[in-house]
Order: C-alpha cells, then sequence, then structure tokens
C-alpha cells in the first residue's frame, strides 16, 4: 500500500471515530480498471478521495488533486484539516438564474479568506448581468480531540516523506 493510501485509511478510521454514521465510505470500480476509494461527510458536502496515485479532496465541485510525485503531502493535509476546521466563503456567480461559477475561500489562521478554488461550466447566457450569493458557513468540526488526531496523521506523513534530489 502506498503512503498516501496509508493516510486516506487513518483519516477514514478518524471520520469514523467523529463523524460515525456521517461518515460515508464508497469504493469505485470502472469497467476500464479504474478504482477509487471515496470518503463523504454526510450533508456537508466535504469528500475526499484516493486512487492508486493521489488524494483528492474538496466540498461540492471544488477540489484539488495532490499527486505525491508532483506535489507536497504535508500541505495537501493542512490543507484538508482548515477545511474541515475553519469557516468557509462560497461565492457563487450566476447569470440570470443560472450559476456559472463557484469560488470557494477557506479561512486562514489570521481569519482572513484564502482561495482554495473555483469551478465553473462554460455554458452561461454571457450577455445577461453577472449577480453573486456569498455563503459563509460554519466550520464542520470543532474538536481539540479532532485536531490532535489530526495532528498524529500529519506527523505520520511527515515521518514518512522520501526527498528527492535533483
Amino acid at each position: 500500500m502506498k503512503k498516501h493510501q496509508v493516510i486516506f485509511d487513518k483519516i477514514a478510521k478518524l471520520f469514523k471515530k467523529h463523524f460515525k454514521e456521517d461518515a460515508i465510505m464508497s469504493i469505485g470500480e470502472y469497467d476500464d480498471g479504474y478504482s477509487e476509494n471515496h470518503l463523504t461527510i454526510k450533508d456537508t458536502g466535504v469528500w475526499i478521495s484516493c486512487d492508486e496515485y493521489e488524494l483528492i479532496f474538496g466540498t461540492g465541485f471544488n477540489h484539488r488533486h495532490y499527486n505525491l510525485e508532483f506535489d507536497e503531502l504535508l500541505d495537501c493535509l493542512n490543507q484538508f484539516q482548515r477545511m474541515l476546521t475553519k469557516r468557509k466563503r462560497k461565492t457563487d456567480y450566476f447569470k440570470g438564474n443560472y450559476c456559472y461559477k463557484t469560488k470557494l475561500e477557506v479561512e486562514s489562521a489570521n481569519g482572513n479568506f484564502k482561495e482554495f478554488s473555483t469551478s465553473s461550466t462554460w455554458y452561461f447566457s454571457f450577455w445577461k448581468k453577472t449577480t453573486e450569493k456569498i455563503t459563509i458557513e460554519k466550520p464542520i468540526i470543532n474538536s481539540l480531540e479532532f485536531e490532535n488526531e489530526f495532528t498524529e496523521i500529519k506527523n505520520y506523513a511527515q515521518q514518512h516523506i522520501c526527498h528527492h534530489s535533483s
């Protein structure tokens, strides 16, 4: 099992402990041989998935891919922890009644919001006036015990980091 898959399993156990039946695990297996593990926190939109190559996490359509050959695992875990324990600001952009873009920002330690990702579609009525709807979402979990256990997962990840030399 690869390091990111072990991390995913540790996160799944942590979710089962803290979110109980709201932590929903599924396994997707497809005709082309691709498979992934997917973990969702019911009624929050937050999810994380793991395949052979990477961790992917997000909320709704907004998400980030972390491939450990190119991306820093600790950065991934820090971002995911912030998504769970900090407020999120979601800005939906509309043309008429059609939401064509969503920007998600996550609160940083100093209380400012930092962009996490933006998702959009190609189809929209470009001639219509753009309107915005901003929603502030509360943290998913506010638990010192959860924070400490998540920190243990990050410590595990740091102990098993392979440093590549050029």
